[in-house]
């Protein structure tokens, strides 16, 4: 019997040990995973982290499932809620992490899992159960666990509205994440110069998190700082170790700033770094649609615009968000042939496409001279008064001549009368030239429209593509020919030079 007693025996240690391998063998990987998940958060490898944080999760779930009676399994719980928590389903990691600190084999995971829990219930807006547990988890003896908890606190705290103390507790944090809060808050508080100095520091450091630095530089110039966010650009982006993609993007957001702030000189420069150094990345594309879009709104005659077709068709052919934008650059440019072969209410859809090279080109001198040259193109045209009302009003060169005209050929107009100081928007003479603009628009439009199908009227929030009376259809090769002047009309002012 004792032979058969010291086999059983053996066998027994054996399976043990088996078990205790494999328990080990499967916490290795997940806590390998976990950290090679860490890395690459660092690294701002964020659809990487995601992935490795799921296998951390897997593995530790694996291990949880099949050893659930373990003493060892509050590791496990903790691993898998970490994970859980970065992965953002912060409610099954509640659920984790909560096991995890009841099972927890020592006082240090047990705060672990406290800290992570708390950052769990803020992000689900469970800002009590948040203090409670933060409050104990910032005690901790470990400096990462204790700096997480910091950070979390202070977030909690600004959610709170306690901003003195969220900024107590973001100053003592060294999480690489906090400084990034601590900015943000100053900026909430007024002290822009708090703010540009913690981001002054932050420049040379070895960490890059993208996210974190092209918010903060939004943020800065939002609040006035545009020039120090531009120079804190130009620091990031000599910094060998970015990759040419993060610099472009940089660049990029630094030139829609600058254009933001109609510095449209410097805009148009970035704009062109942008291409010179990633000229087929995302960024880069953006940054080409920008330059031509700047180039069409600076455009003194048509022939600047035909220009401008080559290249956002190449544009189109990218694909992505700047084909899409270049695509509807060139439906607006092809909408302006239409608009000018118009064969009936010529008048009115000239307007329109004057006012579609001021509102959706954004091109106000040639805006501008579409709506004089309706002085000579269509006299007669009752709203050709309004027409250069508008044209005044954008900056044409020769406004003197323009406001001679329309005192002395239509002085009697309600548009003239209103922009001389006489009559108002609200007399019901100028109402129904108004209205009567509309209704021509819109009888044109339910002319065009198929049957069955309601035309939206002139005005009226839609499509881009759906402005009355015009054709679905590409471009023209040519642009159509210009309406011919009607006689007897009064003499044209000198056009833009």
């Amino acid at each position: 019997m004792r032979p058969v007693r010291r086999a059983l025996a053996a066998l027994s240690v054996a399976a043990v040990a088996a078990t205790g391998c494999a328990y080990f063998n499967g916490m290795y990987y997940a806590n390998h995973y976990a950290r090679l998940a860490t890395a690459s958060e660092r690294a701002g490898r964020i659809g990487e982290a995601r992935d490795r944080w799921q296998q951390a999760a897997t593995h530790a779930e694996s291990l949880i499932a099949r050893h659930g009676g373990s003493r060892w399994v509050g590791e496990a719980q903790l691993v898998r809620g970490r994970a859980l928590v970065h992965l953002e389903i912060y409610s099954d990691a509640v659920v984790a992490l909560q096991e995890a600190a009841r099972r927890s084999g020592s006082s240090a995971q047990h705060l672990e899992a406290l800290g992570l829990m708390g950052r769990a219930y803020l992000e689900l807006g469970m800002l009590d159960p948040a203090r409670t547990v933060l409050d104990t988890a910032v005690e901790s003896q470990r400096p990462e666990v204790r700096d997480e908890a910091l950070l979390d606190r202070g977030r909690l705290l600004v959610a709170l509205d306690q901003p003195q103390q969220a900024l107590q507790d973001l100053e003592r944090s060294r999480d690489p994440r906090a400084p990034y809060d601590l900015a943000q808050l100053e900026l909430e508080l007024g002290d822009t110069a708090a703010a540009g100095a913690v981001y002054d520091s932050l420049v040379a450091t070895k960490a890059y998190p993208e996210a974190e630095w092209r918010q903060g530089l939004d943020s800065l110039a939002a609040a006035g700082a545009g020039a120090h966010a531009s120079r804190l650009v130009d620091r990031l982006v000599a910094r060998a170790e970015l990759s040419t993609g993060a610099k472009a993007r940089l660049m990029l957001d630094d030139a829609t700033r600058r254009l933001g702030g109609a510095d449209t000189a410097r805009a148009t420069e970035e704009f062109q770094r942008v291409v010179d150094v990633a000229r087929d990345s995302v960024a880069g594309q953006a940054a080409a649609v920008a330059l031509c879009r700047l180039a069409i709104a600076e455009a003194v005659a048509d022939s600047d615009l035909e220009r401008r077709r080559g290249e956002l068709s190449d544009l189109v052919r990218s694909g992505g968000g700047a084909g899409r934008e270049a695509h509807d650059a060139l439906r607006l440019m092809a909408r302006l042939d239409t608009l000018a072969a118009a064969p009936t209410a010529a008048d009115a859809f000239w307007f329109l496409r004057a006012e579609l090279l001021r509102d959706s080109l954004h091109a106000g001198r040639l805006a501008s001279a579409a709506f004089a040259e309706m002085a000579e193109l269509f006299p007669a045209s009752p709203w050709t008064p309004k027409a250069l009302v508008a044209a005044i009003a954008g900056g044409h060169p020769a406004a003197d001549s323009l406001r001679a005209i329309l005192a002395q050929r239509y002085g009697g107009s309600p548009y003239a009368i209103a922009a001389l100081g006489g009559g108002g928007v609200g007399d019901s003479s100028y109402v129904t030239l108004e209205d009567s603009l509309r209704r021509v628009l819109a009888v044109r439009a339910a002319r065009r429209a198929p049957a069955g199908v309601s035309p939206r009227a002139p005005g009226q929030v839609g499509d881009v593509d759906d402005e009355p009376g015009v054709r679905r259809r590409p471009a023209p090769a040519e642009p159509a020919p210009r309406p011919t002047p009607q006689p007897g009309g009064p003499p044209q002012p000198e056009p833009p030079q």
